[in-house]
C-alpha cells in the first residue's frame, strides 16, 4: 500500500476508457476519455490550480457561504476566501489540498485526506477525514466519497463534486430536477422558480447563462454532443439531493455538479432554528454529523453513443 502523497499522476485504464487523477493536485481528474472522446473537459498538462482541472472533490460544502460568516449551534465562524476570483468563500477545503494514496491498481485508486484546523482562524472550524475512490467499470466511472467527523462534536457536513464537460455548439443537457434557485447578484439564493423546461427535453446550452442550484434532484441528469456522436449520463445516490448547472457565457465548458445541498445551506439552517441534531434537513440539505459518523455518496458516469443512451 502506497500511503505516500506523489506528485506523479494515477492512470486508470479499462476497455475503451481511461482516466488520469492528480492527487497532489486536489484530489482532481485531469482526464476521463472514452472511444479516445473528451467526456470530461480536457486538461492540458497539470495547471497550477484544481479548478482548471475536469473535476474536483467539493468538502466540507458545496458553492458559496454568505458574507464570509458560517452559523452552527449559536456560534459564527469566519470563513476564509477559498479563491482569489470571488469574494466568498467556496466549494470547500479538499480540493486546494493533497490528498494520499491509500491504494491504486490500473482500474481503481483510493485516496484519503485528513483536516484538522489550525491557526487561529481555521480554514474550517471542524476536524474530518474523507476518502475518495475512483473505479472504472464496464460501464463507466464511479466516483464515491465517505467524509467522517472526527471531532468530539457534532458538526454541518456537505458533498459533492464540480465536474466540467466540453461545451459545443450543439451541446444539450437533461436533468431531473425540482424547483431552481433565483440568484442575487452575490450568487447566493434568494427565491424559487419552477426549472426550465427544456431541462426535461435537452436544453440547447450553448448561450446560455447560467449558475444555479436546483432542489429535488433526482439523480439522473445527461449530456449530449450530437456532432461527436457521444452522450454521458450521470447517475447520483441520494445524498446528492441538489444539481448545480454552470454554464458560463462564452465559455467552452458548462458543469453540471451533483451536490448534497443548496448555497449557503448551513446558514440557512441555522437561520431557521436548525439544531446540532444528527440528521439531514430536507429544506436545505445540511447533514448533521455526530462524532466518528459519516456521510457518504456516489457519482456514476456512463459514457455511450446517442443511439444506445437510454431513453430520457
Amino acid at each position: 500500500m502506497d500511503q505516500s502523497t506523489p506528485s506523479k499522476l494515477l492512470r486508470l485504464e479499462h476497455a475503451d476508457q481511461c482516466v488520469e487523477i492528480s492527487p497532489a493536485l486536489g484530489g482532481t481528474i485531469l482526464n476521463y476519455r472514452w472511444r479516445d472522446v473528451a467526456i470530461l473537459r480536457p486538461t492540458d498538462g497539470v495547471p497550477e490550480t484544481a479548478r482548471l482541472t475536469a473535476c474536483y472533490p467539493l468538502v466540507p460544502f458545496s458553492n458559496r457561504i454568505a458574507n464570509g460568516r458560517m452559523a452552527f449551534h449559536g456560534k459564527v465562524y469566519p470563513i476564509p476566501r477559498t479563491v482569489d476570483y470571488a469574494a466568498l468563500p467556496m466549494h470547500g477545503l479538499t480540493w486546494q489540498r493533497p490528498w494520499r494514496v491509500a491504494s491504486h491498481d490500473d482500474r481503481r485508486a483510493v485516496l484519503f485526506q485528513d483536516y484538522t484546523p489550525e491557526a487561529e482562524t481555521p480554514a474550517w472550524p471542524f476536524p474530518f477525514a474523507a476518502e475518495q475512490t475512483f473505479e472504472l467499470t464496464g460501464a463507466g466511472l464511479q466516483v464515491t466519497l465517505t467524509v467522517r467527523n472526527t471531532g468530539a462534536a457534532p458538526q454541518p457536513m456537505g458533498v459533492g463534486w464540480h465536474p466540467y464537460f466540453p461545451r459545443t455548439p450543439e451541446t444539450r443537457v437533461w436533468a431531473d430536477v425540482g424547483d431552481m434557485w433565483v440568484n442575487d447578484p452575490a450568487n447566493l439564493p434568494v427565491r424559487r422558480a419552477p426549472p426550465p423546461s427544456a431541462l426535461h427535453t435537452g436544453m440547447a446550452v450553448l448561450h446560455t447563462d447560467y449558475d444555479n442550484v436546483f432542489r429535488d434532484f433526482r439523480g439522473r441528469a445527461r449530456i449530449a454532443w450530437p456532432e461527436r456522436d457521444a452522450a454521458v449520463t450521470m447517475t447520483a445516490d441520494a445524498t446528492l439531493s441538489h444539481l448545480v448547472i454552470f454554464t458560463p457565457p462564452g465559455k467552452p465548458h458548462l458543469a453540471v455538479e451533483p451536490v448534497s445541498h443548496m448555497t449557503d445551506a448551513f446558514n440557512r439552517y441555522s437561520a431557521q432554528g436548525g439544531k446540532p441534531v444528527p440528521g439531514v434537513d430536507p429544506e436545505t440539505g445540511t447533514a448533521v454529523l455526530a462524532p466518528d459518523r459519516t456521510l457518504h455518496a456516489t457519482m456514476f458516469l456512463q459514457p455511450t453513443t446517442l443511439a444506445d443512451a437510454a431513453p430520457w
